[in-house]
């Protein structure tokens, strides 16, 4: 015979709590400080580095079924995040003026490239080759549509 059993639920208490832990360091990690970075100077220029940041995190919480005596012998809580930063950028103020130097990710500039090349190509390939049971065009014909 099946009983019926009483699930506890987390105490709504401790998840607001918890979420308000997370989100307040979260809040601290994002301030203006962790974007700029203190000047730097030298000689009649002033450097100041510029970063980008991300943050993200998730949590959860879980329950059980109450005995008979009234205890919970499951349960169970968690929470994590990340935060990362990355340079992106030098703002240099000189006397004359202000400029900005970008500071390039050559990881992902060499990613976005072999992933549009990769495209490419298969498309190509596609156009040239046709579906299997169609002859694709010639390469008289892929030359004039590309010309025209």
């Amino acid at each position: 015979m099946i009983e019926e059993q009483k699930v506890s639920q987390p105490s709504r208490d401790s998840a607001e709590q918890t979420v308000e832990k997370v989100m307040s360091r979260l809040v601290d990690t994002a301030k203006v400080d962790a974007v700029f970075g203190h000047p730097v100077e030298r000689g009649n220029a002033t450097v100041i580095p510029c970063s980008e940041v991300s943050v993200g995190f998730g949590f959860g919480f879980g329950g059980g079924p109450v005995d008979e005596k009234g205890n919970q012998p499951g349960g169970g809580a968690g929470a994590g995040g990340s935060a990362r930063g990355r340079p992106i950028a030098a703002i240099v103020v000189t006397q004359d003026n202000v400029r900005v130097e970008p500071i390039m990710d050559l990881t992902k500039v060499a990613l976005a490239g072999m992933t549009t090349g990769t495209f490419m190509l298969l498309w190509l390939l596609r156009l040239v080759r046709g579906t299997k049971g169609e002859k694709g065009p010639s390469f008289s014909k892929l030359k004039k549509a590309i010309e025209s």
